[in-house]
């Protein structure tokens, strides 16, 4: 059995992390109070699951302590074991249909064979079609008093509000890197397992708060009964923090080619680029947040800069043709703006120790510099947050032959690129007809992707009526301002993808 099995909790004293959701259902149990429906929200591996089949030992045990325990009973090492045919999981992954929630709706009025309760555990409850919550509504309004439903989902944003509203919510935290600790720890005393904290502490946090995921990583770490700082780097892929301490030295160093190389280097070791940024950018947060603290404002600023660019980096690196430039070109512009901050200092430390004939020339050195330094660093903001009008309009038909949906196609086409603002592009259209159709959620999001997919811009759209417009066409402008009765001729030009003759 695997170890994430073997750990899962048995009763609420071991669930890791969520003791705000222990202790408000155990007083629900206490004082009978509890609702006929319950709505688990949260990341991945966080005890959702497991806290739902704990409940359902809860409202069918006898034997459950004050503190949420079931020594000896019966009914809840069946319900461990999967034996407890009440107790009823559903993956609505895998039975998302309306025919599955028919299927509930029809056994639910049947009486439980062995307990006092039906227990139903519906995971991943947002992959549910709309006709199938539509069916699950009616059965939460009304349920049978000896039924209890405990919807668990990773995605709450896609679970209707008439569903949440009829629900008792919990939302679970992902599980602090202390506690994973702890629990590895735990474990692997229990296994005989010979672990380093260390290595226990990179597991923590790479399962970025999902005990689960890294229970799992613990038992795909052990060598030789063992859990080896080294070897769980190494297989990992994880970027240790001195090559970060590294490239930011070379970086406030303004030391371009060793930044660089030091790149290369991590992607030659075969360390996956985009789990490094990621890192990176959390290394250059905790900097910030100490330069904030200490009142450190300049630093803090400088810092700000190069979480820009690598986020910037970060976003690019999945469409990029050759794996390192994103970060090449973060590390360019970081050294870049480090350089001239230091220039600064230095012309101010120099000014302190020079005669007034030689401080009024120093003085007016440094204004010049700090303009010039303005200048660059509002230069390659606009490069970093801003898209480039020109390009996207250049390439408008390549974008649009990228969507194979030939009406969706026609909508885009339909529309003219206008003012950007940051990641934001304005599209203008001549009428509400294409706008409407071509910002609904799925078409929108085919749109965007294919201006990323021929640009490398990750834009968010957004849609302007304006009947006096032109519209960019292969050939030349196309004036679109609708005629007295055009309404129905475009329409139908569009459904059919046609064109007058």
């Amino acid at each position: 059995m695997s170890l994430y099995r073997e750990y899962r909790p048995k009763d609420f004293t071991g669930l890791v992390g969520q003791e705000h959701v222990s202790t408000t259902l155990l007083n629900a149990l206490k004082a009978k109070q509890t609702a006929h429906a319950y709505l688990f929200t949260g990341p991945r591996g966080t005890g959702k699951t497991t806290t739902a089949r704990l409940f359902a030992k809860a409202v069918n045990s006898d034997k459950m302590t004050e503190d949420g325990q079931f020594d000896g009973c019966e009914i809840s090492a069946e319900i461990d074991e999967g034996k407890l045919i009440d107790i009823i999981e559903i993956d609505a992954a895998s039975n998302r249909g309306i025919d599955e929630i028919r299927e509930l709706r029809e056994k639910i009025n049947f009486s439980p064979t062995r307990v006092k309760n039906k227990v139903y555990i519906i995971d991943e409850v947002h992959m549910l079609t709309k006709e199938a919550f539509n069916a699950l509504l009616k059965t939460l309004e009304e349920p049978p008093t000896f039924v209890y439903f405990i919807l668990a989902t990773t995605e709450v944003h896609k679970v209707p509000e008439t569903i949440i509203s009829r629900c008792q919510r919990f939302d679970f935290k992902r599980i602090t890197e202390n506690d994973i600790i702890n629990r590895l720890m735990f474990v692997c005393e229990n296994e005989s397992i010979k672990a380093e904290k260390e290595a226990l502490g990179i597991i923590a946090k790479q399962a970025k708060g999902g005990l689960r995921d890294a229970l799992t990583m613990l038992e795909q770490m052990i060598v030789d009964n063992g859990i080896n700082l080294e070897y769980v780097k190494k297989t990992l892929g994880i970027s240790e923090s001195i090559i970060a301490d590294e490239l930011f030295q070379h970086i406030n160093d303004g030391l371009t080619k060793e930044a660089i190389k030091t790149v290369e280097r991590i992607y030659q070791q075969g360390i996956d680029l985009t789990v490094f940024t990621r890192d990176y950018l959390e290394f250059l947060r905790q900097k910030m947040l100490t330069a904030i603290e200490e009142n450190k404002t300049d630093y803090a600023e400088q810092i700000i800069k190069q979480i820009n660019y690598f986020q910037h980096a970060y976003q690019q690196l999945k469409n990029s043709v050759i794996a390192q430039l994103p970060l090449e070109i973060a590390i360019a512009k970081s050294v870049l703006i480090t350089q001239k901050k230091n220039r600064l200092i230095e012309a101010d430390d120099n000014v302190k120790m020079q005669t007034p004939n030689e401080k009024s020339k120093t003085i007016k050195k440094s204004s010049e510099l700090k303009i010039e330094t303005k200048e660059i660093i509002e230069k390659t903001e606009i490069e970093v947050d801003n898209i480039n009008l020109n390009q996207i309009v250049s390439s408008w038909q390549k974008i649009g032959e990228r969507i194979h949906n030939p009406i969706i196609r026609r909508s885009l086409m339909m529309a003219t690129p206008d003012h950007t603002n940051g990641n934001i592009l304005n599209l203008v259209f001549s009428d509400n007809f294409n706008k409407d159709k071509l910002f609904k959620a799925d078409n929108l999001a085919m749109a965007e992707k294919a201006i990323e997919e021929v640009t490398g811009y990750h834009v968010s759209l957004r849609g302007i009526v304006d009947s006096s417009r032109k519209i960019i066409n292969k050939d030349d402008t196309i004036d679109t301002k609708p005629s007295e009765g055009g309404n129905a001729v475009a329409t139908a030009l569009d459904i059919f993808e046609g064109d007058i003759d």
